[in-house]
């Protein structure tokens, strides 16, 4: 598993971000991304590919250390969001 992030800064604030949690599925032979947190929209969520879109979490309002939180996140519950993924593709649930 792995974790990618991607930010947009300006004068050394960050603007907007994103960080994903992706797995290199057995099956498919590639990496997958698993669940996301990112600010597309302008406010900060969750999206858990085959589960949910836009999932509203509770973030700091600091850019900055909203993106430390999802890593955490990501970090610290990376088997449980794989698991969760795999069962979900397990169901036939599609991808996006």
């Amino acid at each position: 598993m792995r974790i990618r992030t991607t930010l947009e800064v300006a004068k050394g604030k960050v603007l907007s971000w994103a960080t994903q949690l992706e797995w290199l599925d057995p099956e498919e032979d590639r990496w997958v991304w698993v669940v996301r947190y990112d600010t597309a929209g302008g406010k900060g969520h969750r999206d858990r590919n085959r589960i949910a879109a836009h999932e509203p979490v509770p973030l700091p309002e600091s850019p900055g250390k909203a993106l430390n939180w999802a890593k955490r996140d990501l970090r610290s519950r990376a088997r449980e969001y794989i698991e969760e993924y795999r069962a979900a593709k397990a169901q036939g649930k599609e991808a996006w």
